[in-house]
């Protein structure tokens, strides 16, 4: 119950954040072009092709010297990694694609810049900023190394007590583990 709870919390906050960075940055990737944006774009992947164990390594070291290590705190923004260029890249076919002049439209017809976003853009968006909620959340939902290096023990998720159960645990709590750590990419 208590790693359900750490799963659901971390997961919810890792994807909160993503998308509180993932819809700027890729609105900007995605509406403008600029000398450099394929060595940005190139650099927002690099995470998910180095090994998950190099950079918890590294961050580990980093953690441990702010605080952050055997936290949740840490453990979320640890989930950053590897979830934000899933939010980036899942956000950024939508406004590739999004044609701002509704939004010059809004704005002439005299709306605030909040009633633009909430109006105009999240409409429009809303869709990709849900597919970009859902990657993120699941990767966030599967993390396992990055939970273990920098929870230290500490912050205990599904993932972490599947494993362990694994290792020499009852049958019967191993099934129903798997299932509940199966039970969001099944509903998604």
């Amino acid at each position: 119950s208590a790693a359900l709870s750490s799963s659901l919390l971390t997961a919810s906050s890792a994807t909160l954040l993503a998308l509180l960075l993932g819809i700027p940055a890729a609105r900007v990737l995605g509406l403008r072009r600029f000398r450099g944006r394929d060595l940005v774009l190139l650099i927002l992947f690099l995470p998910n092709v180095v090994p998950p164990l190099a950079i918890g390594m590294g961050l580990n070291i980093l953690f441990l010297r702010l605080g952050l290590a055997g936290s949740t705190l840490g453990v979320v923004l640890v989930h950053l990694v590897p979830v934000l260029p899933y939010a980036i890249f899942a956000l950024l076919g939508v406004f590739e694609r999004y044609d701002e002049s509704y939004e010059l439209q809004a704005r002439t017809l005299g709306a605030n810049p909040l009633q633009v976003w909430l109006w105009v853009m999240l409409p429009l968006a809303g869709p990709g900023i849900a597919v970009a909620a859902l990657f993120a959340f699941l990767v966030s939902w599967s993390q396992y190394i990055l939970t273990l290096l920098i929870g230290g023990g500490q912050v205990m998720t599904l993932p972490l007590l599947l494993f362990s159960a694994v290792s020499g645990g009852n049958p019967t709590t191993i099934a129903v583990l798997a299932l509940l750590f199966a039970a969001p990419p099944l509903v998604a």
